[in-house]
């Protein structure tokens, strides 16, 4: 969601979770399948070819229905980059925000460019038709040459006709749609096919170490380390390392307060938070984070880690900025 600081749009989140191989869009929410082919080889670095989207990200190669879709979401104003593209498939994330909606396309292909899963998400908490609008858009982008028009008339129908949750049968495979009106959710794999695993992601450090280095910091730590900002706000940092406090497999870091606060607390707070975690993909992540604190939204795929950077609404003179980092999550 936008974040609305000083009369501008600023917007930085980075969020990080991980999953055993669950969706990208939202738990129990949507998809009920399993992945279960193998990632490709080499696939946990993305293909080297130049991206639309955020520095930091990249867009590797696409031919067939894939490049069709990425042209196309590209062209309606989607940011586009692949957690990885080898010679087996790939599995690719397009991205957008504009005002309080936002929207995704994720999903993979093989070699030939044939898509074989696929996860759609809009939703905008302050205008119900703006959701369906953006869905509609995306849901034509990928769906014209992948399912073909018939296909994505049934998905459109089951859509005007107020379907909540269920099934949608097509001679591609089989969809599943949630319908909150503000928030519209598709998931589906082509039949006859096996979508790919997505990596395992975990930092070294657990929590406990986590704490020990942020409480050398100055934080207070209880089930999150926090530490004040200004006359109203602080900064929090947290991770989750699973049941037992194991290594970590997300890591947030938020800044609220007034505007001038939030700006001026934010590099320290990034600072903070990465020098506490270790990992080979630190550095990367914490360049992407400082590199986009610019008032804008991004999302995107950084060393094989899935980057949200948004932000929270409070009010034209306080706000939240967050950073929010996790595995991605796949699950048709």
């Amino acid at each position: 969601m936008p974040l609305l600081i000083g009369g501008g749009l600023v917007g930085v989140v980075l969020i990080v979770l991980i999953v055993l191989g669950v969706r990208a869009l939202g738990g129990d929410e949507v998809g009920s399948g399993t992945a279960t082919a193998q990632p490709p080889t080499n696939s946990t670095t993305p293909g080297g070819g130049p991206s639309d989207g955020p520095p930091g990200s990249e867009l590797g190669n696409a031919t067939g229905q894939a490049k069709t879709a990425t042209d196309r979401l590209q062209g309606a104003g989607f940011q586009c980059s692949d957690l990885f593209n080898g010679a087996q498939g790939a599995h690719r994330g397009c991205f957008k925000y504009d005002g309080a909606t936002s929207a995704e396309v994720v999903f993979q292909f093989q070699p030939d460019g044939t898509i074989i899963g696929v996860q759609l998400r809009s939703e905008d908490p302050d205008n119900v038709n703006n959701a369906a609008v953006t869905f509609d858009a995306a849901l034509q982008a990928i769906g014209v040459d992948t399912f073909g028009s018939s296909e994505v008339a049934k998905v459109q129908q089951a859509v005007r006709g107020g379907e909540k949750n269920g099934k949608v049968g097509s001679t591609w495979g089989e969809f599943r749609l949630s319908n909150y009106g503000d928030r519209l959710l598709l998931s589906g794999g082509k039949s006859g096919t096996d979508t790919f695993e997505v990596p395992r992601k975990q930092f070294q450090t657990t929590e406990a170490q986590l704490i020990a280095a942020l409480r050398a910091k100055k934080y207070t730590c209880t089930s999150l380390c926090k530490r004040p900002v200004g006359k109203y706000g602080s900064q929090t940092i947290d991770g989750y390392g699973g049941s037992n406090g194991g290594r970590l497999s997300s890591f947030n870091i938020r800044v609220s307060g007034e505007a001038a606060d939030v700006k001026a607390a934010m590099p320290a707070a990034i600072s903070d938070g990465f020098a506490a975690v270790k990992g080979p993909d630190v550095k990367a992540l914490e360049a992407f984070a400082t590199a986009h604190s610019d008032g804008k939204s991004y999302a995107g795929y950084v060393s094989g880690w899935r980057v949200e950077i948004t932000g929270n609404r409070i009010g034209s003179d306080f706000g939240s900025l967050n950073i929010s980092i996790r595995p991605e999550l796949f699950y048709v």
